[in-house]
C-alpha cells in the first residue's frame, strides 16, 4: 500500500489549521511557485511537480468531505472517532404505542410561490 504525502507539510500549515488558513497558504505558494509570476526561462521540471503537489494539497484539503478522509487514513486509526451514544430505555407500556403509529413520509408537494411574479400597480 503507498503511503499518501503529507499534504498538511505541502502547504506549511498545522492539521489544526482552518480553511481560511489553508487557502492563504495556498494562494501564497501558488504565487511563489506558477511559472506565469516568475521570470521567463526559470520554470524547470521539479518546479512544475512542485506546483502539482501543492495543488493536490489543497484539493484534497480545502474540501471538507475528502480532508475528514484524508485525515482518517493519515491516522491510521481503523475505528474512526468514538461516539458517545445514549440509550433511552423504554417501559413495556410505552413500546405498543409507539409501534402503533409508524413515521409515514409521502411524495414531497411544492407549490410555486407568487414572489417572483409582477404585481399589477
Amino acid at each position: 500500500m503507498a503511503t499518501q504525502p503529507d499534504y498538511y507539510a505541502t502547504l506549511g500549515v498545522a492539521p489544526t489549521a482552518t480553511a481560511r488558513d489553508i487557502a492563504r497558504a495556498y494562494r501564497a505558494l501558488l504565487r511563489r511557485h506558477h511559472p506565469d509570476t516568475r521570470d521567463a526561462g526559470t520554470s524547470e521540471a521539479a518546479d512544475l511537480q512542485q506546483l502539482h503537489a501543492i495543488m493536490q494539497a489543497y484539493v484534497v484539503l480545502s474540501d471538507p468531505g475528502r480532508r475528514a478522509a484524508y485525515d482518517h487514513e493519515r491516522s491510521g486509526r481503523g475505528s474512526g472517532t468514538p461516539v458517545k451514544v445514549r440509550w433511552h430505555r423504554t417501559t413495556a407500556d410505552q413500546e405498543p404505542a409507539r409501534r402503533q403509529q409508524p413515521l409515514s413520509f409521502g411524495p414531497t408537494r411544492w407549490t410555486p410561490s407568487n414572489r417572483n411574479q409582477r404585481r399589477p400597480l
